[in-house]
Parts: structure tokens; sequence; C-alpha cells
């Protein structure tokens, strides 16, 4: 298997990603709270880059049909339903809903991956389920959408635990920011919260009261799905 690895969104563009598979990482916190609603019943997921854009999309769905969700800069957005919290999306909250969301970061991963041709979303709580859906591939693009621009360790890490988990399946070949960020989670795996203590989206997050968020985000493997992005219909389901 070939893997490229890029370490945040905007170092992508969409003709890079022309009829590829890619893995979509944004552990801190898009991803996950996309994993999350999912598996707890959410309808689909359709990811807007701009908050005006969003409350576009919102005209076409009835009322009570959708919710809209998201952050800029960790915050959640006024007048939104919900920020972009994971344990905001209980199975009560978003079951049966269609969940229309921008996030700073991850929905922007999103969007240059239309093109591509199939996206799968990936974070710490369902590597292994993703591994498994990839393992076949003969060449796969591991996105991590890092944070304003920059590149993110917690993205990173996850990145490496997928890579690691591949390396096990058979020959794996990677470029030299998938050989780093192996080599990282290689030599880190037993001390995630250590390594990422200087992190610098994960510190914001906390400064701002989502210590929860974050530990939620941090776990490993405690959901089965793999949410896939359709670039045609421009939604995320199971």
């Amino acid at each position: 298997m070939i893997i490229e690895t890029y370490p945040f969104a905007t170092a992508v563009n969409e003709e890079d990603l022309t009829g590829k598979s890619v893995v979509v990482i944004d552990v801190l916190r898009a991803t996950s709270v996309m994993i999350t609603a999912l598996e707890n019943g959410a309808k689909e997921i359709i990811p807007v880059i701009t908050v005006k854009g969003a409350l576009q999309v919102a005209k076409k769905f009835k009322p009570d049909s959708y919710l809209l969700c998201g952050e800029r800069n960790a915050v959640k957005i006024d007048g939104f339903d919900f920020g972009n919290s994971p344990l905001e999306f209980s199975r009560e909250v978003v079951a049966g809903k269609t969940l229309i969301m921008t996030t700073t970061n991850g929905t922007k991963a999103l969007n240059a991956c239309r093109k591509a041709k199939e996206v799968y979303i990936a974070g710490f709580l369902n590597a292994n389920a993703v591994v498994k859906k990839i393992r076949d591939k003969s060449e796969i693009v591991l996105l991590c959408s890092g944070t304003n621009g920059k590149f993110s360790l917690d993205d990173g890490l996850c990145a490496g635990m997928i890579m690691d988990k591949l390396s096990e399946n058979g020959h794996a070949v990677t470029d030299d920011l998938g050989h780093i960020l192996l080599k990282t989670w290689q030599s880190s795996k037993g001390s995630l919260d250590q390594t990422l203590k200087n992190c610098y989206h994960l510190n914001v997050l906390v400064e701002n009261g989502f210590e929860k968020d974050v530990d939620y985000c941090l776990q490993k493997n405690t959901h089965l799905i793999v949410p896939v992005y359709k670039p045609d219909k421009g939604n995320i389901h199971v």
C-alpha cells in the first residue's frame, strides 16, 4: 500500500485528490462529532465551508428535520443549535435529523475532497474500524485537517495510529511526513496524554472549558462505524 499524508486542510486542493481514496482526520473535534452523531442515529451530515452556506442549505429542509451545528475558533456560532462538542450529540437529540455542519478546519478539509473517489471519516474513536475498511486499498491519502492552516499533533498521531495498524497487515510505503508521524505514534502510543500536553489546539480547547471533549475525543477504538462522505451528494452517512 502507498500512503500519502497531508498536514492540514489548506495544504491540499481538489486536483491533488482527484480519483483517490481519502481518510479525513479532525480529532479535535469535527470528525469525532461526525462519528458520534451518526452512531447515535443522525440521518446524515452535510459539511459546509461557510456560515452563510450553512444557512442557505438549511432553507432546503423542513424546520424540524435538521440541526445547524458548528464553531469558529472553538466557539459555537451565534444562532446555531449546537457547537462542535461531541458530548452534545446524544441519540435523543440527533436521531433521524440532518446535521448541517460548518467548522473552522474539518469541513474545509472535506470540501477539498469533492473530486476524490471515496472519503472516510476517522478519529481515535474509530481508527481500527477505518483500518478494516481501507486495508485492501493499493493507495490511500491521510488528510489531517489541522488548525487554522497549521499542523496539529492530535491529527498527526491519529494518522500515525492508522499507519501503524496498516503496516501490521502488510507492506506500507509512505512519504516523509507519514514516516515521521508513524514513528512519533509508535514512540508515544502508551502515553498519548503526555505526548499531546503541549498541543496548541488541545490547550485552546481546555482553556475554553472543553476538557471533557478532549478526554472523549482521545478515546481509542470505542466506535465501530466508519462514516463515508459522498462528494457527489454532498453528505456524510454510515
